[in-house]
């Protein structure tokens, strides 16, 4: 009898009845568990470590600073630095008031930023409500020219700038330091892109009930756009908060020195023996910052992703 013979009254048994009744039963493969679950988990094992060392290249210079405004000025400037401090010296916070009148940057830098802030919002909102929403000639050339200007450098206007200010009398006062900042050329962009996706309806139905273009932009788009309104405010805070090298152009005088000019003052006093109270006055001048961004980081990212879109 041949192979096929013998395995001809099975013919239409399924495959396991067959075996058994042969009597020839297959041998499973062995699994590779461990191989199967690495090949699953490794992409996330991946994504962990690179942003794992993405928060310690990132993160461990603020920790660094942190950590060296508590030491003495022979132990922060030590080779090999030493991680933690021996001692603890709270006091160097009281000392950076001493040293230089951070209280005064503190407030300079306050009605800057919030002046700032405030003006750019208002700005921003009817500009990109102008863009996305009305028509006149010419307005799409004037957008590209707008997001254009975005790639030209600051250092490529601010002399002219500084010069134009110097004319004006402005070097030197609030109205220097806060006024030239006002357009913001991303704000509209971010705005624009809003209110381009914002509901037509809504505005349509204001404008059958006579509402002007002031009304409609002011009483109806605006309110709905306050996640907007309110994650821009943070990011345009941040950067006026920051704006160094504007700030240490216009500002000459101690009486309108911000945070960030201020630190200049600890850098220059005694470099040598006042590092400590540097890493200081920079944790201070950075603390305000990055509390507000803690606690608005969702919102901007949200808004960066709604006005991107």
């Amino acid at each position: 009898m041949t192979h096929f013979e013998a395995d001809a009254p099975f013919a239409g048994a399924p495959r396991a009845s067959r075996q058994l009744a042969t009597g020839t039963v297959a041998v499973p493969r062995r699994k590779r568990p461990f191989r199967a679950r690495w090949r699953k988990t490794s992409p996330a094992v991946l994504r962990h470590v690179i942003l794992i060392v993405a928060v310690v290249l990132f993160f461990g210079p603020f920790l660094w600073m942190v950590l060296t405004s508590f030491k003495s000025s022979a132990e922060a400037l030590a080779f090999p630095p030493s991680f933690l401090p021996r001692e603890w010296r709270f006091d160097n916070y009281t000392k950076v008031f001493d040293v230089a009148p951070f209280g005064i940057y503190y407030l300079n830098s306050t009605i800057v930023a919030v002046l700032t802030t405030a003006g750019q919002i208002i700005t921003s909102l009817a500009a990109g409500f102008a863009f996305s929403r009305l028509h006149f000639p010419g307005k799409n050339v004037v957008f590209v020219i707008l997001l254009a200007a975005l790639l030209v450098p600051f250092e490529v206007v601010f002399t002219p700038l500084v010069s134009l200010l110097s004319s004006l009398g402005w070097l030197d006062s609030y109205q220097g330091l806060i006024v030239p900042n006002i357009p913001s050329i991303l704000g509209v962009f971010l705005f624009r892109q809003f209110f381009t996706s914002f509901p037509a309806e809504i505005e349509d139905a204001s404008r059958v009930d006579g509402a002007g273009v002031w009304r409609r932009m002011w009483s109806v788009v605006a309110p709905m756009a306050t996640p907007m309104i309110g994650s821009f405010a943070v990011l345009s805070f941040v950067y006026n908060w920051n704006n160094f090298f504007f700030q240490f152009l216009v500002a000459t005088k101690t009486e309108f020195f911000t945070v960030s000019v201020g630190l200049t003052q600890l850098q220059s006093a005694n470099a040598a023996e006042s590092f400590n109270l540097l890493m200081a006055g920079s944790t201070l001048a950075i603390l305000p910052v990055f509390i507000v961004f803690l606690i608005f980081q969702k919102q901007i990212v949200s808004a960066m992703a709604g006005g991107l879109r």
